[in-house]
């Protein structure tokens, strides 16, 4: 009798003893060990996320799979990834220098490709190229960039098959973290597309490469007005000189319109305060597509300026406080200097705060205007009749001040 009741009381107490073990105390947030744990029983042909953590190359490629890039990093409609003309249409155009210029085509950038987020195997994403233009035989980097609606879990147990047109290795097929990236290298120069399919399903379309062939250098883009005057039309102009290649320059594409052999490119402006920058790209008959940077322009509207000088000297100065950066019209008499010929000084005075500076660096009319305390620039006499606006930039350092005036 004692016996069992002794047996009794032990049972019970380790029955209870359980419960107090797993219903007491704080329940513990998710965290990365349950989610390792449960990846370790779901892979069970694969590496467990512990062999992979021992394994540096492996452990590498989970911390990039587990830390995505931030939204800045993926390439966008304004990043650098060249739009490469001739994917999605066939057919050739030929132009009267001789070469042969892929279809172009007509979106508002020469230069970019929107990247947009796709899917394949219930996984979104975006594949890309590292560089997005690259030499003959330099390696290319294609990465998958997992959606951040996507777990770590679902890429260590997905499979991923790669398809590289024209790379030194035509696919690439792998499991979990490893698999995101690739690199291969091309020794043909053009566009080269990439698929990726992943778990089996429909391939999505990466962002293309662009391969050059023989280089294209030298390239100086410039425009002919920096501050266009609306109310003078508005109307500015870029040019391209200096491109130099050992193959055939074939074309030039301009903010987006079709490679052509023109090499200037205008834009008429609306508004004051407009600012347009076009997109500029070289190509050559070796399949090189070479960006170009081209300086951007502002228009000033003569009917809208911010200043207007009706007299000359420095009674009639206009005194700024800090940096300048105004639209100054001109009204001053035809007869002030007996006629229209020749040039006449703009001046500018350093008014010096308590540790201000001395220096003025800056444009009037697009004309230098440099030098420290007084300094001047010629400009045509032209410029200061007739309600002609100028764009005025100055720096004029810290604490300082400018009085800028017309002079002899």
């Amino acid at each position: 009798m004692n016996s069992k009741l002794l047996l009794g009381c032990f049972g019970f107490c380790s029955v209870m003893s359980f419960f107090v073990a797993c219903g007491s105390g704080s329940i513990d947030p998710y965290s990365v060990d349950d989610q390792v744990a449960s990846i370790s029983v779901t892979l069970d042909k694969d590496k467990s996320i512990s062999a992979c953590l021992a394994d540096p190359v492996c452990k590498a490629d989970y911390e990039a799979a587990e830390n995505p890039p931030s939204s800045a990093q993926i390439p966008s409609s304004s990043s650098s990834i060249p739009v490469v003309p001739g994917l999605s249409s066939g057919g050739l155009v030929q132009i009267s220098s001789g070469g042969v210029i892929p279809p172009f085509p007509t979106s508002s950038s020469s230069l970019v490709v929107i990247v947009s987020s796709q899917s394949s195997g219930g996984i979104s994403g975006t594949c890309t190229p590292s560089p997005a233009i690259a030499e003959l035989g330099q390696s290319v980097t294609w990465s998958f960039n997992r959606d951040p609606s996507i777990s770590v879990t679902q890429i260590m147990a997905a499979t991923f098959d790669w398809a590289f047109q024209g790379g030194s290795e035509p696919t690439f097929s792998g499991k979990g973290a490893s698999a995101l990236n690739k690199t291969v290298s091309y020794n043909t120069s053009g566009s080269h597309t990439t698929t990726l399919s992943i778990n089996g399903d429909t391939p999505m379309t990466c962002a293309p490469v662009q391969v050059n062939g023989a280089p294209i250098t030298g390239c100086q883009c410039v425009v002919d007005k920096a501050s266009p005057d609306v109310a003078a039309g508005g109307v500015a102009t870029w040019s391209v000189t200096g491109c130099s290649t050992t193959a055939n320059i074939s074309g030039y594409s301009w903010a987006g319109t079709p490679a052509a052999p023109t090499t200037t490119f205008a834009h008429t402006f609306a508004a004051k305060g407009e600012t347009f920058t076009p997109t500029l790209s070289v190509y050559n008959d070796d399949n090189t597509v070479q960006p170009v940077t081209c300086p951007a322009a502002t228009a000033i509207d003569a009917n809208i300026p911010d200043y207007e000088i009706t007299a000359s000297g420095n009674t009639a100065g206009i005194t700024f406080e800090g940096n300048v950066d105004a639209t100054i019209v001109m009204n001053l008499p035809e007869t002030w200097h007996g006629g229209t010929a020749g040039t006449c000084s703009f001046a500018c005075q350093v008014n010096r705060g308590a540790s201000g500076s001395g220096a003025i660096s800056g444009t009037v009319d697009e004309v230098d205007i440099t030098g420290s305390d007084y300094v001047t620039a010629s400009i045509p006499i032209t410029s200061t009749i007739s309600g002609y606006a100028l764009k005025l930039v100055v720096d004029v350092g810290t604490n300082a001040g400018v009085t800028c005036f017309l002079n002899w």
